[in-house]
């Protein structure tokens, strides 16, 4: 009885991941979310905050630590998942444009730019993130632990409490 029921749970554990390749395989290997925010603060204080990668660990609620590489180019961010994340830097123009790539430790790799501008007596922001997982497995574990969108979404809603701007 006992390996009857070991052999059932094999053949549904190999069911279930032959499915989310599956799905996987169905899935586009780069998803793009974009979303335009309206903040309170000036272009120059959004893009301050967005910037001073050292002091993210401060007001970002899934970041524990940040480690920056001497020339600021470059970072790893620790979230609370346990995973690590590096950036490295492509563009910063003050108040207008923050860009940056980076590349998970379990898997997926992507883009993330900042578009800023003035409106009326704080600033609208585009933002615009792109994600790449390459395995099909790990895509559709990714859709369904972390549908697309919603790391952006916590970043946002952190920027705007920091910014006064809720």
């Amino acid at each position: 009885m006992i390996r009857k029921t070991l052999l059932a749970l094999v053949v549904l554990t190999l069911l279930a991941l032959g499915g989310l390749y599956a799905w996987g395989l169905s899935i586009p290997a780069t998803t793009k979310a974009e979303r335009v925010v309206q903040f309170a603060a000036t272009p120059e204080q959004v893009h301050a905050r967005i910037s001073d990668v050292r002091g993210q660990q401060e007001w970002r609620s899934d970041i524990g630590k940040v480690e920056v590489s001497g020339d600021g180019q470059r970072w790893a961010e620790f979230p609370d998942d346990g995973s690590t994340l590096t950036f490295r830097l492509i563009e910063s123009r003050h108040a207008t444009t923050f860009a940056i790539t980076y590349k998970s430790s379990v898997g997926f790799e992507g883009l993330w730019r900042a578009e800023l501008e003035p409106k009326g007596n704080g600033t609208q922001g585009l933002f615009v993130e792109e994600v790449t997982i390459p395995k099909p497995l790990l895509r559709g574990i990714g859709r369904l632990a972390n549908p697309s969108g919603q790391h952006l979404d916590l970043y946002l809603k952190d920027l705007r409490r920091v910014t006064g701007s809720q």
